[in-house]
């Protein structure tokens, strides 16, 4: 029934349609979405419930090295972000790049060049695997999977 007073989102019906599926079908889920879906409001009710996203991360996103374990222990809360890093600023060392032939259906004789990290991220509350991934002909995209035992060529395959 429709109320002009439901408050959810689009992020909170997709999430609730979402997690009704996975309990009808009785397995975990491995969402795969746009960049619009990749945000805390997602990703916290899915890792939850023991379900990963894969998304394209925005461009100008940021991520946080890890911390360092202190010698000794001090006063208040430990640190549980590190030094900032802007992932654009991750895609211009050429020398950590990796090359891979293009797992990308349809595509024959292209060679990827891939880098990959695994970096705390705010929205997400836990480390992230970023895949930034230069293609020949269609430029840098930057993916992002909450499930950290993924192969990078996996997680642009199922992109």
């Amino acid at each position: 029934m429709f109320s002009n007073r439901d408050t959810s989102t689009l992020l909170d019906k997709l999430v609730a349609l979402l997690m009704g599926v996975s309990r009808s079908m009785g397995r975990k889920v491995l969402l795969v979405a746009d960049a619009y879906y990749a945000s805390g409001k997602v990703i916290t009710p899915l890792l939850s419930q023991g379900h990963h996203l894969i998304s394209r991360a925005k461009s100008n996103a940021v991520a946080y090295l890890s911390v360092a374990e202190p010698q000794r222990r001090c006063k208040g809360r430990p640190r549980i972000y590190g030094q900032k890093v802007r992932l654009k600023d991750l895609a211009l060392d050429d020398g950590a790049f990796a090359s891979a032939p293009s797992p990308v259906y349809g595509e024959r004789n292209v060679m990827l060049r891939y880098r990959v990290l695994d970096l705390m991220w705010r929205p997400a509350g836990c480390r992230v695997r970023f895949v930034i991934v230069h293609h020949p002909k269609r430029g840098t995209i930057f993916l992002m999977c909450t499930d950290l035992s993924l192969d990078p060529l996996q997680i642009l395959t199922f992109y």
